[in-house]
């Protein structure tokens, strides 16, 4: 402590100013008022305790503004309250930053100590169900690639009512449904790479709970399980497809605060799904994962310039401006979920995409009289027409 050069009495600093300076600015020095009355008896010359040279500062606290208005006119009052003023505002500003730089490393404890419990789950699968890789099947390639849309599957969440029904058997039912249709259409185009794009809110999540606890552990198993169901497609399909292309962006619902005003944009559980994924196909040699940054993923698809985004960032009447002027460039597509329901319109040279969901009818699309059908997109792209054909694969 005494090596710190702020802590020292300055050359021409007076004893008193010395022992205000100190204990006035003991939060931003970190010391308190014992490390004080160390250094001030060392400075004095004296064996005085702790209590001394605190009372001694708190009465001139209690003193000073009376003082002050006494013995200054109006004009050097007002600046010295000025000065006062800001300096409290100073105060508030560091105390502010302190809080938010604990808050920054609890948050990344937390995901680290998360990290290292799906990290044992993945070594426990593995050994129940390991994921081996088999040659892909198709080698007749007709110049083609497909693109499938996996978006708002919202894992985890219970839904029953008088249009729709849909749990974990109900999930597990559409999954295989999906990825059936998936390989028939691709097989049936015989593309030679698929690319396959999440876009986000595969978990129900905890933003529409009231019992944080209990949420959390609930997301985490969430994360877990749709993991685990994307490790096993991806595992299938690359036994099939000679190439798979795995885009991954994260979406409102795995963020890890109920609030959006509480947390960034990276403290979203759903960046553990890219990691996770390469742990458990880290043997599979055809497959590629692109994991977004700033919410969203470029890419093209032979000449067609291609945005993938979740959809909450970027609305489907503003995208179309706003996100070329990040970009520098006007993609052909951009491509999103969020919505819950089927749109694809041209606006000039880009065409917006929306994937429906998987869930389908939740209670607020209810309350809303909103109404979709549970659905996800492949799409085929040729090399010379573009994007020549788009399955809606019906899932109810």
């Amino acid at each position: 402590m005494s090596d710190n050069p702020i802590l020292k009495r300055k050359e021409e600093e007076s004893f008193l100013d010395y022992q205000i300076r100190l204990f006035s600015n003991k939060d931003e020095y970190e010391i308190d008022s014992y490390q004080i009355a160390d250094l001030l008896n060392a400075e004095y010359g004296s064996n005085y305790s702790e209590s001394k040279w605190r009372k001694d500062y708190a009465a001139y606290v209690y003193w000073k503004d009376y003082i002050i208005s006494k013995n200054l006119d109006d004009e050097i009052l007002d600046k010295y309250e000025k000065v006062r003023i800001e300096s409290e505002k100073e105060k508030i500003r560091k105390n502010d930053q302190k809080r938010e730089y604990r808050k920054l490393i609890s948050n990344q404890a937390r995901f680290e100590a998360i990290k290292d419990d799906i990290y044992n789950a993945i070594l426990h699968i593995e050994k129940k169900k390991p994921l081996y890789f088999d040659s892909p099947t198709i080698s007749n390639f007709d110049g083609k690639e497909g693109l499938a849309l996996f978006s708002d599957w919202h894992y985890g969440m219970d839904i029953d009512n008088s249009i729709n029904v849909f749990n974990k058997d109900i999930f597990n039912k559409r999954i295989n449904k999906l990825i059936n249709k998936i390989i028939e259409y691709g097989t049936l185009n015989n593309i030679s790479t698929l690319h396959i794009a999440n876009l986000g809110d595969l978990v129900g999540g905890l933003i529409h709970v009231s019992t944080r606890v209990q949420a959390n552990e609930d997301v985490i198993g969430q994360i877990k399980y749709v993991s685990e169901t994307l490790s096993e497609i991806l595992n299938k399909l690359s036994s099939i497809f000679p190439m798979i292309k795995f885009y991954n962006v994260v979406g409102n619902h795995g963020r890890t605060q109920a609030n959006k005003h509480d947390v960034g944009m990276k403290e979203n559980f759903e960046y553990l799904i890219p990691w996770y994924l390469e742990a458990r196909l880290r043997n599979h040699s055809n497959i590629e994962i692109i994991t977004e940054q700033d919410g969203y993923i470029t890419t093209s698809i032979f000449n067609n310039e291609i945005v993938f985004v979740h959809g909450n960032y970027d609305r489907v009447d503003q995208c179309v401006t706003r996100l070329p002027q990040v970009l520098g460039y006007v993609p052909d597509y951009i491509i999103g979920g969020h919505v819950h329901h089927n749109y694809e319109k041209e606006y000039g040279a880009t065409t917006v995409i929306v994937n429906s969901s998987l869930i389908g009818v939740d209670d607020f699309a209810m309350q809303g009289r909103f109404c979709a059908k549970p659905s996800q997109k492949f799409m085929i792209f040729d090399k010379e027409e573009g994007l020549e054909s788009t399955y809606i694969i019906k899932l109810k």
